[in-house]
């Protein structure tokens, strides 16, 4: 009976990740839905058939996926915030939660851009190794506006995707997975589980994944919500200005350069660890049959 609760709190914890991934395809029917419309609008008294007119404006869609993914984060920023605010914002911290200085929020910044550096360079040796390997992946952000630096992809990865992901992921899913197990690593795995499936597709859902271990490690340090939307603000915003410093370098020595900013980007992740020292138990995850969070 306790096995089947604890598998009942499992599916539940995920449910928030899928209602992310049906507001992900809601947002991309709509807009699609819309520039069909637009598209029999003008071609009324035209010569293309329906499925022609379907395809033009799927082409229209592609040229303009940013559109959705913007909506999509601004839509979830409203739900999820909301959501969080009232089942667990007006909550107080558990007692011993540790406090963060200054010097360790400029810790989890130079994390993030460690993090961000040591994954881009994983990424990059794959490209130059087995590029068929990752062609779909690059394919897909090329598709959603990503690959491409302006405004509204600015905008998206680094300021609505650090908000709404970590009030999805370590303000909601984290509390849920609590009721699965009173170890933290288990409910670090779940939340990071889930914050590799919202992401929709196999790479980044993988990387997303171990990103989401280190993002949970600092929700379950601190219990701030605000320091984990710091440390994916500087992993996502990193990758912003990776292409053109990888690019100061001579064509020649890529894989060189790449194996080199690895080993260093992980040496000083480790570093990163240390200076933040270990996550300190809680009571309250030390009592039997409790959440790792406070109720």
């Amino acid at each position: 009976m306790k096995i089947l609760k604890k598998f009942g709190w499992f599916i539940v914890s995920l449910l928030p990740a899928a209602l992310c991934l049906l507001l992900q395809i809601g947002c991309a029917v709509v807009l699609l839905f819309i520039y069909t419309l637009q598209e029999l609008a003008r071609q009324q008294g035209g010569t293309l058939s329906t499925d022609e007119i379907i395809n033009f404006a799927l082409s229209i869609y592609i040229e303009n996926a940013i559109y959705s993914v913007v909506l999509y984060h601004v839509i979830g920023l409203l739900v999820f915030g909301i959501w969080y605010y009232f089942a667990y914002g007006r909550k107080k911290r558990p007692l011993g939660t540790e406090k963060p200085n200054i010097w360790k929020a400029a810790t989890i910044i130079w994390l993030g851009i460690c993090i961000q550096i040591f994954t881009s360079c994983i990424l990059n040796l794959l490209l130059e190794l087995a590029p068929n390997l990752l062609h779909k992946y690059m394919e897909l952000m090329e598709v959603a506006g990503l690959a491409d630096l302006n405004v509204l992809s600015f905008v998206a990865a680094v300021i609505l995707a650090p908000i709404g992901e970590e009030l999805l992921c370590r303000g909601i899913i984290f509390r849920l997975a609590g009721k699965v197990s009173s170890r933290f690593w288990i409910a670090n795995i779940i939340q990071a589980f889930a914050f590799g499936l919202v992401h929709g597709n196999l790479v980044q859902g993988t990387y997303a994944f171990f990103m989401g271990l280190a993002l949970g490690y600092i929700y379950g340090k601190y219990r701030r919500i605000w320091l984990c939307m710091l440390l994916h603000c500087a992993i996502n915003g990193s990758s912003i200005f990776l292409d053109y410093y990888f690019s100061l370098y001579p064509e020649e020595y890529n894989i060189a350069v790449l194996i080199g900013h690895f080993v260093i980007s992980l040496l000083f992740m480790v570093l990163c660890f240390k200076l933040l020292g270990k996550r300190r138990p809680l009571a309250d995850e030390t009592e039997a049959n409790t959440s790792i969070l406070p109720e």
